[in-house]
């Protein structure tokens, strides 16, 4: 029994990723002097030389205050003296600090010198033996967001938002009415959004009364009138609107939706990256922070505020276990679970199928963040394998079971079994008595299936029965004596093709440490904890991120450098023994099958990147294959490539989705070596090239054009979107040509950003990407890092732009596009066009069209348009009836340019047209033919009329009065060389 304390735990931390958490203390300067203005008491009586204080800091929630520097001031006669030189300390999960002082004297300890903004603190207080300090918070005033960065435990900044219908909502003033606030960013085009909205929407059904939600939507090319019409759609009743204060970037938000909960002291409680794709999970965190016993705690599991039940089953005996599971044929046997612990469930007997066959199987099915055990102690000689059949009816990676031998885990079982499969779990190297664990693990979330697996055929067969490939965990150390100092150490041989030590041979299996559990050289503490403040931390945390990210959980594939710090590791807090720091390591022994177990951390290290295989130049395949069989944090996987010839390379990704023609969003960067170390990509993928943007309409997957250097190691790392995601990513690579090579790219890429003050206010909102300059012919042009004349801008009419998404410019059917849907009718607002399209949608039926906009808008109907000051952001809300947009009554702020658009529409590129370019050495010009496919089809080169007209257009339909906000509609042609070349594209 004393083994079964650890279990639990050992199986908990399989899933723990790497988190170092640091604290910067600020100096504080001595003799100020301040009256005591907290009416607290002093020390006094304490006797000998020293005298020891404790300093304990909750919030008036309940939550305790960790990691807060607490300083400690001389203190005499109500009056604040010089700091205690070298006394400070950080508090610790429970929010105390402890202090010895000498004694005699009077203290008193300062926070607010400390604590983050938001929480209110007295000047000091005075020390007694137990100081108890207990914090408020409330939303800051200041709502300015300028360098702010978000994190858990934060209180929030006030902030004013006015939604797609027109509503102002106001932070503050929610929580005067509400127990908390959801901000969940979202976009139109994001697939996980849309499944997350319905169970968001019926929950909140539930509990709208005590929480708000704020659904914020940062894309600028998602219209208010489409944002509009999406949540009508989605049958969403909760407040939406643009994100135009920029808190996704202050949130530090990268993967959709993302969700953060602001509790009812203002603070940042709940912060999670991706879908919660089950309306259970929502009542579960609404329940729970709206709840009137509602305790202030940082939540980064469900587990923490799913509320654990007892279990209400009891185990079977032994003999009946035994009856279900082994059938009576394993003499001795003993089935139990653990007796001390009041929330572990037990497994219980039964029959299923049309058979009646007898299985064992956890009692806590359908029960939300809960788990089951069944232990047994089997005797087993050296060569014997414990083998059972199992059939699973659960959710896949979420709902498992994990076999755990000798407090380590084996195997993990989940999912949905199409049939009974067998498990190997254990090759007994010598004879003795195995504590072996079955532990089955429920989330909070779905209910797949049975919610459930099933175990049947327990049995002990030998070595040649194993029929499929199984691997076996082994200890690199064994046969400790009586004062448990191992006496045998694995033999280990250095590979130098792969880089890491194997066990017995160089084709042996992979020396593995176990970096982030617990091992036989500390079993109650990790390598990661023993590293922290020692001078080899910083080299072994990487190892330790590798770890955290492996295939098999905390453990690391062990390279010279690796192995080099493990010993500095056991020469630290062993006892000095040679190989002593093999107790960190263990192994897998291979059976059925000639392979040993891949290196669980390929493709998370420069050392351990995949291969790439480079395609020939106009390939379709795709021979690099990633398998995301897990999230990975930092992103993604590694694949090296090194280019024989120097050039331009196109990398396009496939990762295609569950159903037929679905395609999974992705995302892509490019490292060098040194850039490796530091995690900043050499290049990071954004989605500019027009063929991908504009004739496809294909945003998910990576087109990616760079041009790379012979001889030079890159690694190329392809991820989805959301982390959480898993499947299969395959990409290609091929090499487009020399110097020279171009591409029609965006002008200006990427969102809308803002510019900051001095003081940190944002002052203007403005576009990233190439400088333009108009030439004498009145054509614009690229101007050049290095100051020379490029390309021509040319506007994409016929194609799909990132702004409006929905519609070209212009079709040659006359429909379905901006100009036919009046857009460049600049008597028209936005607002104006969103209820004639309305209208035009109900038959030009008026009557029915205002019942519906009614209907739809609420209070909204009749204060519908909002006015925008110059830097984008909402200044005021005019009212006007809906009624007088139906009376033909409009409110844009300017003429109908339709009649000019449709003249330089019939001027765009079409195939077979004749067009001059760079030659392909930068040295001459060449008259070409254009081709059907080419990029060129459909654009128009932008000369000073068209500019002032799509600058209109974005005036009127993003922010207003953002200088060369057109650039956004346009594309340049992009070279891809060393050195730009000097000529000029001529129109």
């Amino acid at each position: 029994m004393k083994k079964t304390n650890k279990i639990i735990s050992s199986v908990l931390v399989l899933l723990m990723l790497l988190s170092s958490v640091m604290c910067t203390l600020t100096s504080c300067g001595g003799g100020e002097e301040k009256p005591n203005n907290n009416g607290g008491g002093i020390i006094g009586g304490q006797t000998g030389k020293t005298a020891t204080y404790s300093v304990t800091v909750k919030t008036v929630g309940g939550m305790a205050m960790a990691e807060l520097p607490i300083y400690i001031f001389e203190y005499e006669d109500g009056y604040l003296g010089d700091p205690v030189e070298g006394v400070f300390a950080a508090t610790d999960a429970a929010g105390k600090a402890t202090f010895t002082l000498p004694a005699g004297k009077q203290y008193a300890a300062r926070i607010d010198i400390s604590i983050p903004d938001g929480y209110e603190t007295e000047s000091y207080y005075p020390l007694i033996a137990d100081t108890q300090i207990v914090v408020s918070s409330s939303v800051i005033a200041d709502s300015g967001l300028a360098g702010v960065t978000y994190k858990l435990g934060d209180v929030m900044r006030d902030f004013t938002i006015t939604t797609v219908e027109g509503k102002t909502l106001k932070l503050s003033e929610i929580l005067k009415e509400k127990d908390a606030v959801l901000l969940n960013f979202w976009y139109i085009n994001c697939s996980w959004c849309e499944k997350e909205f319905p169970y968001m929407q019926n929950a909140y059904e539930k509990y709208g009364d005590d929480l708000e939600i704020i659904a914020l939507d940062p894309v600028t090319s998602d219209t208010k009138a489409n944002i509009i019409s999406y949540k009508t759609q989605m049958g969403i009743q909760f407040n939406v609107a643009q994100d135009t204060i920029g808190l996704y970037n202050a949130f530090s938000v990268m993967n959709y939706p993302t969700s953060v909960m602001i509790d009812r002291y203002g603070v940042i409680t709940l912060y999670v990256e991706g879908a919660i794709p089950n309306e259970r999970s929502f009542d579960h965190i609404f329940d729970y922070f709206t709840g009137d016993t509602y305790i202030q705690k940082l939540v980064t599991s469900m587990d923490d505020i799913v509320p654990k039940e007892k279990p209400d089953k009891q185990m079977p005996s032994s003999e009946e276990v035994s009856e279900y599971f082994d059938n009576g044929t394993i003499p001795g046997i003993k089935y139990y679970n653990d007796e001390k612990d009041e929330y572990s469930w037990p497994f219980i007997t039964g029959v299923i199928g049309d058979d009646n066959t007898k299985v064992v199987y956890p009692s806590n099915s359908f029960k939300d963040s809960s788990y089951a055990q069944l232990i047994i102690d089997v005797e087993l000689d050296k060569g014997d394998v414990l083998a059972f059949d199992y059939f699973a009816s659960t959710e896949l990676g979420v709902d498992s079971m994990y076999i755990v031998v000798d407090e380590k885990d084996i195997y993990s079982i989940s999912g949905e079994s199409e049939e009974w499969a067998t498990c190997f779990a254990y090759v007994a190297q010598e004879k003795g008595t195995y504590q072996v664990a079955f532990i089955y693990t429920k989330d909070s979330g779905d209910n797949v299936g049975d919610d459930t697996i099933y175990l049947k055929n327990l049995r002990i067969v030998d070595e040649s029965a194993i029929d499929q490939p199984t691997y076996i965990y082994r200890f690199a150390a064994t046969n400790p004596d009586e004062f448990s100092n191992y006496q045998d150490y694995a033999t280990i041989v250095y590979n130098e093709n792969d880089g890491y030590w194997h066990v017995n041979s160089v084709d042996g299996p992979i020396l593995l440490a176990n970096l982030m559990g617990y091992t036989r050289f500390s079993p109650n503490d990790y390598v990661y904890n023993m590293s922290l403040g020692k001078s080899y931390e910083a080299d072994l945390v990487d190892f330790c991120s590798y770890a955290s990210n492996s295939a098999i959980g905390g453990l690391c594939s062990v390279t010279e450098e690796l192995r080099q710090l493990l010993i500095l590791v056991a020469d630290d807090y062993g006892t000095g023994r040679e190989n002593e720091w093999l107790e960190l390591c263990c192994y897998y022994d291979a059976y059925g099958t000639d392979k040993e177990l891949a290196d669980p951390i390929k493709g998370l290290a420069p050392f351990s990147a995949f291969d790439t295989v480079l395609s020939n130049k106009g390939a379709t395949d795709f021979p690099n294959v990633i398998n995301y069989d897990r999230g990975i944090m930092p992103r993604g996987l590694f694949s090296k490539f090194t280019p024989t010839q120097s050039g331009t390379y196109l990398i396009v990704s496939n990762a295609p989705g569950s159903k037929e023609g679905e395609v999974w969003d992705c995302e892509g960067w490019i490292f060098t070596a040194e850039g490796f170390e530091s995690r900043s990509p050499w290049y990071t993928y954004e989605n500019v090239d027009k063929i991908n943007v504009s004739r496809n309409g294909d945003n998910s997957n990576c087109y990616m054009m760079v041009y790379l250097e012979a001889g030079m190691d890159y690694y190329i790392n392809i991820a989805y979107a959301d982390v959480s995601m898993t499947g299969i990513i395959s990409f290609r690579i091929e090499r487009l040509g020399g110097e020279g090579v171009y591409r029609l790219a965006l002008a200006s890429p990427g969102p809308f950003t803002a510019l900051e003050s001095i003081t940190g206010d944002l002052t203007q909102t403005i576009i990233k990407g190439i400088d333009v300059e108009l030439g004498a012919d009145g054509y614009w042009r690229e101007v050049r890092e290095d100051g020379r004349i490029g390309s021509l801008i040319y506007a994409d009419f016929t194609g799909l732009t990132t702004i409006f998404g929905s519609k070209p410019i212009y079709s040659e059917s006359g429909k379905n596009s901006l100009i036919s849907a009046n857009a460049f009718n600049f008597l028209y607002s936005e607002e104006d066009l969103y209820v004639l399209g309305y209208l035009e949608e109900v038959g030009g039926d008026i009557n029915k069209c205002k019942e519906d906009l009614r209907a739809e808008l609420g209070d909204a109907y009749n204060n519908y348009y909002t006015d925008y000051d110059y830097e984008g952001y909402p200044f005021q809300v005019t009212g006007y009836a809906v009624d007088d947009v139906l009376a033909g009554k409009y409110h844009g702020t300017g003429g109908d340019m339709t009649s000019i658009m449709l003249q330089y529409a019939s001027k765009v590129i079409k195939a077979g047209d004749r067009i001059t370019i760079v030659n392909e050495a930068g040295t001459g010009y060449t008259t070409v033919v254009v081709e059907e496919g080419s990029a060129m089809i459909g654009c128009v080169a932008v000369d000073k009329q068209l500019s002032d007209i799509l600058q209109m257009l974005m005036d009127t339909y993003t922010f207003a009065g953002v200088e060369k906000s057109w650039l956004k509609l346009c594309y340049y042609e992009q070279y891809f060389c060393k050195e730009t070349p000097i000529q000029v594209i001529p129109g």
